[in-house]
């Protein structure tokens, strides 16, 4: 069973975040989110909640490989919501012989501060514009 710091800021629950995507561990990265999470991904209908998120992951860890990598471009942060903007790149293993497919996008994170300080992930929404790309990442 794998023990997770509660997340003090967006930052850190980000970097959390991250480590348990790239883990594939969606025990811990359930630990990241708000209950009342909403997900709307750029190629699947919206999800409600962390029922309906994390098994989504699991069926997208399936499928993924290499590394999630993810570039901070605007932070603006309250008292109690925060919003995070970033590059994201699924970086292919040393051993891939065909790109990925949707390697690169944009992310916009919506956090809530709980009542004893944690900041969990309430919104997020991707996509895939063109002005993203993995020389971005280099």
């Amino acid at each position: 069973m794998t023990t997770t710091i509660a997340p003090l800021s967006v930052r850190e629950n980000i970097a959390g975040w991250l480590a348990a995507f790239n883990a594939k561990d969606t025990q811990t990265l359930q630990t990241f989110y708000d209950p009342q999470s909403r997900y709307a991904n750029a190629a699947a209908p919206m999800f409600h909640g962390i029922e309906e998120i994390m098994p989504w992951y699991e069926q997208a860890f399936s499928m993924v490989a290499g590394t999630l990598l993810f570039k901070e471009e605007f932070l603006a942060q309250q008292t109690d919501m925060a919003l995070l903007v970033g590059k994201y790149y699924f970086q292919p293993p040393a051993d891939a012989v065909e790109p990925v497919e949707h390697a690169t996008g944009r992310v916009a994170l919506v956090y809530r501060r709980t009542d004893d300080g944690r900041w969990l992930l309430l919104f997020d929404m991707d996509n895939t514009p063109p002005d993203v790309s993995p020389a971005d990442f280099q």
